[in-house]
């Protein structure tokens, strides 16, 4: 009993919100709210203070997150 395809597996630990979810986040205050009570934040990197629209990433501390709007990544997004 195990995975048959560990690359399967990586990819949907990889996972990250579709461009149209998060389109609709930068539209729509509600949709985002919306998406950030489906989580709990117990279970988030820091408590889910600190999230990233644009990428849909959680973040531990805010200085982790200025350093990640500054940073290519997110500015390719």
């Amino acid at each position: 009993m195990g995975v048959g395809n560990k690359r399967t597996l990586t990819k949907t630990r990889r996972k990250t919100r579709d461009v149209d979810q998060i389109i609709s986040d930068l539209r729509s205050a509600k949709h985002l709210t919306q998406y950030k009570s489906t989580k709990l934040s117990q279970d988030l990197p820091g408590l889910g203070k600190n999230y990233c629209v644009a990428c849909s990433r959680w973040f531990d501390a805010p200085s982790t997150l200025t350093a990640h709007e500054r940073g290519k990544p997110h500015k390719r997004r």
